[in-house]
């Protein structure tokens, strides 16, 4: 099958409790794109990931990989096209060591032990924790365990890369590594943060959640530097895009 390309399709969903989280949303994503997912709080951004993943089923519309539709009998295929690292890293290192974690999934597909020795490896040196690979996870630091969890989806060799707030509590230091290190990856990139600096950073196109719908879809700079659109969808500008407050010139 083609796996240039992610489509979602009037895509709904409503909890049981009768909240609709995501209400007829369609976009296309093409192979190499890089595109940052934003909104405020319960806009339906995380909703919006587990839809794609897999983890949920909408109760309309569908979300195709290339040509395959996500369900649950093609899970299995979709789940090593696209790889999903999660807000809380512990959500995905469970090993004794970090060789075990970034090694669970070719394992868990039945790869030789050469050919997962061989992408555990590359999957590390490709974050720069080689070096770590004996540690165990819970004595790594926070941005240790971000860029860990991030090779444990890369040692699967998806065709899509989604990250959810993948700067999230990380220091400063350890936030402009991940961004580093994306902005070295060739993968399609699907990013949901609310930091959008790095949105900014990092995405050339961002599509705007609000209400479980699209608000606006396009260029990032474009779309971030719209200050009425973004107060109201409860959003800032980023910094990088805000008036200088000495002369009031946009920051370059």
């Amino acid at each position: 099958m083609s796996h240039h390309k992610l489509e979602v399709k009037d895509l709904n969903f409503m909890y049981p409790d009768g909240h609709k989280a995501i209400n007829g949303i369609s976009f296309c994503i093409h192979h190499g794109e890089s595109v940052g997912i934003v909104g405020a709080n319960g806009a339906g951004k995380s909703t919006l990931l587990m839809l794609i993943m897999g983890i949920l089923f909408p109760t309309k519309g569908q979300v195709l990989i290339g040509d395959v539709k996500v369900t649950k009998s093609t899970l299995p295929m979709i789940r090593q096209r696209l790889g999903m690292v999660f807000q809380d890293p512990d959500d995905q290192l469970f090993m004794t060591t970090v060789y075990d974690d970034v090694a669970f999934g070719p394992r868990n597909y039945k790869l030789d032990e050469d050919e997962v020795h061989e992408r555990v490896i590359e999957a590390l040196e490709l974050v720069g924790i080689a070096h770590l690979k004996d540690r165990a996870p819970f004595k790594l630091s926070g941005g240790e365990k971000r860029v860990a969890a991030m090779a444990t989806v890369l040692s699967m060799q998806p065709d899509v890369l989604i990250m959810d707030e993948p700067t999230s509590s990380l220091d400063p230091k350890s936030r402009r590594r991940i961004m580093n290190i994306l902005k070295g990856f060739d993968h399609t990139k699907i990013i949901t943060s609310h930091d959008l600096d790095m949105i900014f950073d990092i995405c050339h196109r961002v599509i705007v959640i609000k209400d479980g719908g699209i608000a606006a879809d396009g260029i990032t700079s474009e779309i971030l530097s719209d200050s009425k659109l973004m107060d109201l969808c409860g959003l800032e500008v980023p910094l990088a895009l805000q008036n200088c407050p000495c002369c009031r010139a946009k920051k370059s």
